[in-house]
């Protein structure tokens, strides 16, 4: 277990990176060196070749995150200058997570609001307990969110949705938050660990440049037809064809055997 100064904590165990939001104290908010550090996290884990899955969770049982460290913004976001530079940290954080070649799953109990919410819909799979709670909530803050910002919003809940969760500012629940589609499950406070740990057990046994590839088309067809990398998803096939795995899938089949995957 790594326990960094940027307020983050980060261990690998049997190809499961575990990434902490470790501030408690504050609910998990995330402050400037968090946000810095996140990125840098990130892109350590993108070149990680243990690493075939990402677990992010906050520390403690009250708060995935409960957003970005308000009490920065008077020193840090109060000038264009400084805005641009909590910016800049915000998006480079938010694309090495949503661009991450592993898979990754947000495991959230209690509050997740706010840039702390968007983290978690960055994620590949969003596991709730049953207590945790949504919201999104510029509109109490007088902050306008970017396109990009609310784009991530309407594409977990869908356009209506998304007005209703950024226009209130309202608190959902957990089962609210399934029920539109914001999660994937939520299960009780309780077995969140062990149902959170066997996902991504499963999702790690598997040949990890298949799923590489499933995640990344996946981003691709997200994006208007002509920003797509279609280039980019052709090769992806061609490289689990040309893999040492694929052969080893075919092994295992005929000889009715788990696979032992190598990501090569």
């Amino acid at each position: 277990m790594t326990e960094r100064d940027d307020g983050l904590i980060i261990e690998e165990q049997g190809g499961i990176a575990r990434l902490v939001l470790n501030r408690p104290e504050k609910r998990n908010a995330i402050g400037l060196a968090m946000w810095q550090g996140l990125g840098d996290a990130l892109e350590a884990l993108a070149d990680d070749a243990k690493v075939r899955v990402v677990v992010l969770r906050g520390a403690g049982d009250k708060a995935f995150s409960a957003g970005a460290d308000i009490s920065e913004f008077k020193t840090l976001r109060s000038t264009p200058d400084g805005r641009a530079v909590y910016d800049q940290a915000m998006r480079r954080a938010f694309e090495r997570l949503s661009n991450l070649p592993k898979f990754t799953i947000a495991m959230i109990d209690g509050v997740c609001v706010g840039g702390g919410a968007e983290v978690a819909m960055d994620c590949d799979v969003m596991i709730a307990s049953d207590r945790a709670r949504f919201a999104i909530t510029p509109a109490r803050l007088g902050l306008g969110y970017s396109t990009p910002d609310v784009e991530r919003i309407v594409r977990r809940v869908g356009a209506h949705r998304a007005k209703e969760v950024l226009a209130t500012g309202n608190m959902f629940d957990a089962a609210d938050a399934l029920a539109m589609g914001w999660v994937n499950h939520v299960v009780p406070a309780a077995d969140l660990e062990t149902f959170v740990e066997d996902f991504a057990r499963s999702v790690a046994a598997n040949a990890p440049l298949s799923v590489k590839a499933a995640k990344l088309t996946v981003n691709e067809l997200m994006k208007a037809p002509d920003d797509q990398n279609a280039a980019l998803c052709r090769q992806l096939v061609e490289d689990c064809y040309a893999s040492e795995d694929y052969k080893e899938g075919q092994r295992a089949f005929a000889e009715k055997r788990a696979p032992n995957f190598k990501g090569r």
